[in-house]
């Protein structure tokens, strides 16, 4: 998986980068809380977007073992 980072312009825009825009679409959802949000493009059935989110929580928990794996190295 690839991680980009998204930065707003001075009036609180997002832009996305073209690879993401390439492969979402140009229509997209979003739903959000206070700490996180999930993107995806309109009309992707739920089930999908379900399993997609397994596979991204998977990458983070890995993201976290690696972090704890580096914390101790550096200890």
């Amino acid at each position: 998986m690839v991680k980009f980072t998204v930065k707003s312009n001075p009036q609180g825009q997002y832009y996305f980068p073209k690879e993401v825009r390439a492969e979402l679409g140009a229509e997209l959802d979003l739903i959000c809380n206070a700490r996180a949000a999930i993107v995806f493009s309109k009309d992707t059935p739920l089930e999908v977007i379900l399993k997609s989110m397994d596979l991204i929580a998977q990458d983070l928990r890995q993201r976290i073992d690696f972090q704890k794996q580096m914390e101790c190295q550096t200890a």
